[in-house]
Formats: C-alpha cells, structure tokens, sequence
C-alpha cells in the first residue's frame, strides 16, 4: 500500500495482526517554478515528492539532498526531506532520522516562512516520535504547547487547523489525555469530514475509554466518509478480530484488498484471521500473498510457518523459520519454533540443539526446557539429557513449577497419573493446557515403550483439550498423523 503522505507510516504488531496508525498530511506539491528557477532542481524536487507519496524516503532524501546541496535555502525541498527523514526514522526506530527530520523542518519555517503551516507538521510528529522513542514527556509537552499556540490564530484554513488538531491529539495519547485527544480528533472532523488519520484516531481513543460501542459507531462513520481508503477497512477489520467477530474482520480486511491489491498488512491479518478460523490453507496463501508484496517481513514467515507446520508441513515450516532467523539469528522465539517443526520431522538432535541456542538466548523459556529433554531422549543422548534436568528432581514438592513436573516424569520418577495430578486445579484454561501437555508427554513414553494402543489413546485426549495453540496439541496431530481439513 502506498503511503498517504503521514498517514501510513506506522505498523504496530499486536498478537499478530499488523494495525496501521497515520502520521501527518501529504505534503504540498512543490511551489511553481518562480522566473529564472533552477529546472533540473524544479525536476528533482516533484520527483522527491512522488518518491515520498510512493512510499521510497531513502529516494526523497537522496533527491531533496542534491538540491539543497546546491540551494541550502530551498524551504521545499528542506520540507520533503523533513518529512521522509521523520517517516523512515519512525519506521527504522532511527533516532539520527528523526532528529535529522525535525532539523530540517525547523529550517523549512525559518526559510518559508511561519505561515506556512504544513511545515509544522514533521516537526509536531517528529516531536512526537521522539517522546515515543525516548519516552520523555516533555517532547509531546512541546507539541501540545507550541500547537496550540499556533491553533489559537485566526487566519488558518480549515485543511490546516484539522491537521493540527490532528498533531496535538497525538501529543495528548503519549500524555495519556485521551479526553483532551478525542476532543482534538472530533473537532478535525468536524473541519475535514474525510480526515482518515482523525476518525481512526478518535476510534482509538474510545477503544482506550474502553467504550467499544462508540468505537465500532466511530469506525463506522469512517468507512461511510471514506469509503475507497483501504486503511479504514483494515483498521476496522482489527477491532472486529479483537471483539471475536472473526467474519467481519474478514470480511474488512478482503475489502482493503480489494482497494489495494498490494495492501501486504490486510493480506497478512486477513490470514491470521483465516487461521483464527481454522481455514489454513487460506491463511498460508495470504501470507504467501503478502512476502511476494514485501519479502523482508520476518513476523509473516514465521506465522506461515505455523500455518504449514498445522497442517503437518514440517519441512516448508523449517524453511519459514530459517528465514526469520535469518533477518534476526539471536531471536530465541524463532528458535523454539525451528526446533518443534525439527521435532515434528523427527530431526530429534537438531530439535534439540534448536531449544538449546533459544534458552541460552534466553534463560526464561521454561516451558522448552520438557522439550530439550525429551528431544535429547528420542536422539539417544540419555546421558546429555540428564544433565539437563538441573534441580528440578530436586526440589521440595510446593516449590515445583509445571517445567519441573513434567522434567521429573520424563526423568521417570513420576507416574502418568501423577503429572495428570499435577496439573493446575484453579483456573480452568491452565489446567487444560497442562493437561493437553501431560497427556501428549505420556503418549510420547507410550510409544518409546511401544504400546502404541496406549499412545494413541494419550495423543486423543492430548487433542480433546481443544488447546490448539500448543506444541503439545500440535505434537499430538503428527503422532497420529490427523491434520484437520481446511475449511
């Protein structure tokens, strides 16, 4: 998808699902040419502002550099090159772009000119991604000041004053002044009825009021205002995947491709959605769809990782996830899942040398270490994986946490009816995932000891738990080799 000019430029990643938030507004074409005008200069300018609405900053800067090379003072160029510094900076969590934005839009005003108000805006959400960025208050306090101080002239277009009610909204949700947000918002729609950046804003700002009515009535009246823009139908399409309303959500995020067929974020929730839904081999093309859109996306590869290992494809999962780790070889999650799709391949050494490199990234992965165990085990390194069991035979009873139980029955010194026991008798959804747990682990001695009658009957409960996010669940389908059919 293209970017809106600051009103795409960010990508919050929340249990999947790619959420687009807006920025600022597109910036103005280039002035006309004034008499005795640099031409090659004129040409290089509007080719940066095409680059910046198409989304490619590094270009823009590229372009607005060489003519403020030659003409330091070009307030134009000093203005696209602030706003595709600021946009590349928020989407690099770049410090240097951001500063070097908000720079640039500081000469931009002291060059064109304080009337021209859309050189504030890089500045104001510059200053806001800078208080986000470093979490320091007093970034968002500037843009809340000096904002209203400009908001409080009279001589500003009403295109103008709704985008700086938009800037000062933003500044107020770092604050945590959702009230003064939301009023911010309601009066640049008011001004701008088509003000995409301020209708999704004030959806959110009642999902944070934890009003969802008048969030789904706000995200309502956005899709009626501006019905083409595919961002509204995503947008909207999330909240409706957070309130269990997995068809709507569906539905919108179908809707923005149809908009925009190289939207890769609705690809991307449309399949996680689909996957919500239990339709994975839908879910496995559209994630596909979105890597052809954009191939540098590590957190779609690893969900149509999980997507082929669900139904059983073990190897084109190993290869997703060696993708992930590729972008990023210290990421201990991405491990943990290239060691499972290895385990489910019977990969057993490499399953375990796999969690190993994730716990030694990072120490607290408890629920893996069962796992490196019993890896080790099906690999025939005994002796390795009884080093592995650390203090957990050890312990006093009331000390053991679920890692420990489960240790302590591979390890054999626990009956399969005492780590059924010991599952968790209080809250009801943990009990079901230890159990889904204890029962795949005892289906997995079952069939070490060769019963496989007993096995079976394990790998069956393991998988009447529903618990299909887990490992264990999952572990269960390729012992039985029972994948469900795509629906």
């Amino acid at each position: 998808m293209r970017p809106l000019g600051f009103l795409a430029a960010v990508w919050i990643f929340l249990a999947g699902f790619q959420v687009e938030t807006v920025a600022q507004n597109a910036p103005p074409s280039p002035a006309p040419a004034k008499p005795g005008a640099n031409p090659e200069q004129e040409r290089m300018k509007s080719d940066a502002e095409n680059a910046y609405q198409n989304g490619e900053f590094p270009k823009a800067i590229e372009l607005t550099t060489k003519v403020l090379a030659q003409n330091p003072k070009d307030h134009v160029a000093l203005y696209l090159r602030a706003s595709s510094r600021v946009e590349l900076g928020q989407m690099r969590r770049d410090l240097k772009d951001v500063r070097g934005g908000i720079e640039d839009a500081r000469e931009a005003m002291r060059h064109g000119g304080t009337d021209q108000i859309n050189y504030y805006l890089p500045y104001f959400y510059g200053m806001t991604t800078l208080a986000q960025m470093e979490n320091r208050k007093e970034h968002a306090d500037v843009v809340v000041t000096f904002g209203s101080q400009i908001l409080a002239r009279t001589n500003i277009k009403p295109e103008d004053r709704a985008n700086l009610l938009y800037q000062r909204a933003a500044a107020y949700l770092f604050q945590r002044n959702v009230e003064s947000a939301s009023k911010d918002y309601e009066a640049a729609i008011k001004l701008v009825p088509t003000h995409v950046g301020a209708r999704l804003g004030l959806a959110d700002c009642y999902i944070q009021l934890k009003n969802l009515e008048q969030a789904e009535t706000a995200f309502n009246a956005a899709a009626e205002a501006v019905p083409n823009n595919p961002l509204v139908f995503n947008n909207r399409g999330m909240f409706f995947q957070q309130q269990g309303k997995t068809q709507k959500a569906i539905a919108d995020f179908s809707r923005a491709i149809e908009l925009d067929a190289d939207y890769a974020v609705a690809y991307t929730n449309r399949g996680f959605a689909s996957m919500a839904e239990g339709n994975l081999v839908a879910a496995e093309n559209d994630f596909s769809a979105a890597l052809k859109i954009d191939p540098s996306q590590p957190l779609v590869y690893s969900l149509r990782g999980t997507a082929r290992l669900s139904q059983g494809n073990a190897k084109a999962a190993m290869e997703d996830y060696a993708q992930v780790l590729s972008a990023d070889g210290k990421n201990p999650i991405a491990h943990v899942d290239l060691g499972f799709a290895k385990y489910f391949s019977g990969d057993f050494a490499g399953a375990a040398a796999s969690f190993e490199q994730a716990i030694t990234l990072e120490a607290n992965l408890r629920y893996v270490l069962p796992w490196r165990y019993w890896a080790l085990v099906k690999a025939g390194q005994g002796g390795v994986a009884t080093t592995k069991l650390g203090d957990a035979l050890t312990k006093p009873a009331d000390k053991k946490d679920w890692a420990d139980h489960l240790l302590v029955f591979l390890a054999g010194k626990s009956t399969e009816q005492e780590v059924i026991n010991a599952a968790d008798n209080k809250e009801e959804t943990l009990k079901q995932a230890q159990l889904c747990e204890a029962f795949y682990f005892s289906g997995e001695k079952r069939t070490v000891a060769a019963d496989m009658g007993g096995a079976t009957q394990y790998y069956q409960q393991a998988i009447a738990t529903k618990q299909s996010h887990l490992s264990a669940y999952r572990g269960s389908q390729f012992a039985l080799r029972q994948f469900p059919a795509s629906k």
